[in-house]
């Protein structure tokens, strides 16, 4: 199974791309959901074995393309795959999304005997190298394939248990930047094993996020982590890295606007016109239909209000703007229905002429 254009676009999404970071006229405005194991349903397989079964893991994301046409194709490792790489336990559940089993790393002494994880000592990770290989080749051009992995100060927090973690910071900071060095080489190399297949990588690390900790803090332990991967991902695939971290983030735009960031993805709460005057002008603006409200529990006019007052806010952004969602999608949310209608809305250049028809 390949990877079909969209016969009602007049631009394939990797052309859409291309124009969109040249400043150039797109037929329509790209629009990524960010659905990860609900396309799973489109082909009948549970959320555990999309996540364990690499071959079936394509075929549901190639499905969820063919019905939706969006603009960008990611996978793993995420957060969840370079945690079980590094010996925390993951919970996939059949039906649901995945989810941590509690704090791996007991006691800083154990880093002692930990070493940085690999595709060559690390089983996981291999299976993340089959599923997008098999990806690449899927998307044969037409799309662009961006393995999403979780950010470092996330992936530290949630080895040694995000509570916990918190405090460490100011408790042991010795140890925490030991352990932020252990994540942020793992994460190098899981770009490496990635970058033959990738069009672009995704970071997302969503515990460094102002409500949970200081802009002193971010400055300290998660701006220069996160700049280092960003710069050695732009230096194996020749692009720069998208951005997620969730909730209110205006207190560490200024940092943003110092990463080679080449998206800022901002959660629901963000105002995408504040974004677009504050970072418009260095990244593409990425967002922000609230996933539950709109998404989940919304009605077909909730929906459409949504996707105008959004575009009206963000329309013009200098280096662009692309429709996603705020965080994650539910994973109840009927996909073949509102994620359907969202992308037919998609189409329109003017969305004030949007309508929804599912």
């Amino acid at each position: 199974m390949r990877a079909e254009a969209n016969r009602r676009d007049r631009m394939t999404p990797h052309e859409r791309r291309i124009a969109m970071e040249r400043g150039e006229e797109t037929d329509r405005i790209p629009v990524i959901p960010f659905i990860g194991e609900i396309s799973g349903r489109l082909v009948g397989i549970s959320s555990r074995e999309y996540w364990h079964d690499a071959a079936k893991m394509v075929e549901a994301e190639l499905a969820a393309f063919t019905r939706l046409g969006h603009d960008e194709l990611s996978l793993g490792p995420n957060t969840c795959g370079i945690l079980e790489s590094l010996g925390g336990t993951v919970v996939y559940p059949e039906e649901g999304m995945p989810y941590f089993d509690g704090a791996y790393l007991k006691d800083y002494r154990m880093l002692d005997e930990m070493e940085p994880a690999s595709a060559a000592n690390a089983e996981r990770l291999l299976f993340f190298r089959e599923a997008m290989e098999r990806m690449k080749e899927a998307a044969d051009g037409i799309v662009d394939v961006a393995p999403s992995i979780g950010g470092p100060f996330t992936i530290a927090a949630n080895l040694r248990g995000v509570e916990q973690f918190l405090r460490d910071l100011r408790k042991e900071p010795e140890q925490v930047q030991r352990l932020l060095r252990l994540v942020t080489d793992t994460m190098k190399n899981c770009v490496d094993m990635v970058a033959p297949f990738a069009d672009g990588i995704r970071l997302a690390d969503p515990v460094a996020s102002p409500a949970l900790i200081s802009p002193r803090y971010f400055r300290e332990l998660v701006y220069p982590y996160l700049v280092e991967i960003m710069e050695y991902a732009e230096e194996k695939t020749g692009k720069r890295p998208s951005l997620h971290i969730c909730g209110n983030t205006k207190k560490v735009w200024e940092y943003f606007r110092e990463m080679p960031i080449r998206a800022i993805s901002l959660d629901n709460i963000m105002d995408l016109g504040e974004a677009k005057e504050a970072l418009g002008d260095r990244m593409t603006i990425v967002g922000n239909l609230p996933p539950v409200e709109c998404l989940l529990e919304g009605s077909e006019k909730t929906l459409r209000e949504e996707i105008r007052r959004e575009t009206d806010l963000a329309k013009g952004s200098p280096k662009g703007y692309i429709s996603a969602s705020g965080c994650d999608v539910p994973y109840n949310t009927d996909l073949k229905n509102w994620i359907s209608g969202w992308m037919k809305c998609g189409q329109w250049q003017d969305y004030r002429e949007c309508t929804i028809e599912v």
